[in-house]
């Protein structure tokens, strides 16, 4: 029942941008204010780690049909790991391109080896917990 969940995936990524403000040397006028903010976000492993984990009592979901996701408080003493259909909707492709969402297991074009892709395709049959929905 377990064996299903599995995912790992970490990345790197570099954006540019370019602050345009008063506090900038740099300032335009003519072009829109705009003021970058970065977060150095630490302990990040020591706060999932904190997390209840799935250890024992797993249960199929005997009423899967009426199942509601959103009625289930983010603390909950139950936790659920769910197959789900998702759809990525096409207004967020642009927000999400640097880092999609629910990656999977695929061979990219040209390529010989399964490597795990964060795409912005609609997934099928994607196991994801109920937290990350």
């Amino acid at each position: 029942m377990i064996m299903f969940i599995e995912r790992n995936f970490s990345q790197c990524s570099s954006r540019y941008a370019q602050a345009n403000n008063k506090y900038m040397c740099s300032l335009d006028p003519s072009k829109p204010l705009l003021y970058l903010m970065y977060y150095d976000v630490n302990n990040l492993y020591g706060w999932a780690m904190c997390q209840p984990l799935p250890y024992a009592e797993f249960q199929w979901i005997e009423d899967a049909a009426n199942f509601d996701v959103s009625a289930i408080a983010p603390d909950s003493s139950t936790g659920y790991i769910l197959e789900v259909d998702l759809e990525y909707l096409q207004h967020l492709h642009d927000r999400h391109t640097d880092l999609s969402f629910c990656p999977t297991r695929d061979k990219p074009p040209s390529k010989r080896e399964n490597k795990l892709l964060a795409t912005l395709y609609d997934k099928q049959r994607y196991v994801i917990h109920y937290r990350n929905l």
